[in-house]
């Protein structure tokens, strides 16, 4: 019985075969076999020989090896470099600890760049401008002494053709008593990394307290960072021993003012910038104008200088200019009406006086 179930199996399998076409009746390969298999062949005959290069393959792994071997360098080298900045950053923040007398307790200020189109100089404290605007002061006033200051007054990426960057802040003027560190953090958005950022300059610039303050003349300084990607320049003006806290306020009376807003000192000519024309929009009447910055250092003994540019269509020329002068003072506050072409606006300054207390 064993014997006829195998060879029922073995004619079933032939028929199978048979009924496929793959073997011939006369037990060869049929026909259509034959063709696929010519076919194969002819296939195979533009096929180029393959060789093993041994030292080809040899030389393919030892670049794969050094690609790797740099790789593993270059991720050692940026965390070091992350170790270093954020090391460097512990040390800033000590050496800026301020004391906040009214309060009675210390606080930390840290001065940031934001993205490339903002330029952020906001300080994290609680204090704000005009602290001593209401104080009377007598002759012999020994409480306080008087302080140098800093205005920042552009800050660009010098290996680029952009406009210098716009600032905001700082928020109050800066007493400079030792160096003022400014950290910077600076990013791309770079579209073939999926809308990812890419690091731009990253590290920090300074203002010597000390070295700044020495002598009288005061003039424009610089101080500049390199970059993965980019140079970046900061220039400052340094305000020295004393230094006067001008808060600018500007209210639209009448008409609609689009345009920009800087000062200057009768001692520095370079243009503090409060309002930038690229993010300066419409200023409808009873509005107040909403200043990028508003907080500028000036000496007791020169002049600040305000200039508005009003693009206004109801005049020929398209542009109206004006400039108006305030003489610094040590506390209390001054306006003036200004028209700029159908603009009508009033242009208020305050005064506060820079101080810290004595040891």
């Amino acid at each position: 019985m064993a014997a006829a179930a195998d060879d029922d199996e073995i004619g079933r399998v032939m028929s199978l075969f048979f009924t496929d076409g793959v073997l011939g009746l006369d037990g060869g390969v049929s026909d259509q076999a034959e063709r696929e298999e010519y076919d194969e062949e002819d296939e195979s005959g533009c096929l180029e020989p393959f060789f093993y290069d041994e030292a080809e393959a040899v030389a393919e792994a030892a670049v794969a090896a050094e690609k790797r071997r740099l790789q593993e360098e270059e991720r050692a080298r940026e965390q070091e470099q992350r170790a270093k900045e954020k090391k460097a950053r512990k040390a800033l923040f000590k050496r800026i600890r301020k004391y906040d007398p009214k309060r009675g307790t210390f606080y930390f200020t840290r001065y940031s760049f934001g993205n490339p189109l903002t330029f952020d100089l906001n300080e994290e404290s609680p204090l704000g401008p005009m602290r001593y605007t209401d104080k009377i002061y007598s002759e012999h006033e020994e409480t306080f002494r008087k302080c140098s200051s800093a205005n920042i007054l552009s800050v660009k990426i010098v290996s680029s053709d952009d406009d210098p960057l716009i600032l905001t802040g700082p928020n109050r003027g800066l007493v400079l008593i030792d160096d003022i560190n400014f950290e910077v953090d600076l990013r791309i958005k770079d579209d073939r990394l999926r809308g990812k950022k890419k690091e731009l300059n990253r590290g920090t610039l300074r203002i010597d307290g000390i070295l700044s303050t020495r002598g009288i003349k005061m003039e424009v300084e610089n101080d500049t960072l390199e970059g993965k990607l980019g140079t970046v320049e900061m220039k400052y003006a340094v305000v020295k021993k004393e230094a006067v806290e001008a808060t600018v306020e500007i209210k639209v009376l009448e008409g609609c003012f689009h345009g920009e807003v800087s000062a200057c000192t009768t001692n520095i000519q370079d243009i503090f910038m409060l309002l930038d024309g690229r993010t300066c929009g419409a200023r409808a009447a009873n509005r107040d104008a909403q200043l990028s910055r508003r907080v500028i250092a000036v000496h007791r003994k020169e002049k600040l200088l305000l200039t508005i540019v009003n693009q206004d269509d109801a005049v020929p020329s398209g542009c109206v200019t004006q400039t108006v002068g305030f003489t610094p003072n040590i506390n209390g506050s001054e306006e003036t009406e200004v028209t700029c072409g159908s603009v009508r606006m009033v242009v208020k300054v305050t005064w506060s006086l820079m101080l810290m207390w004595k040891c």
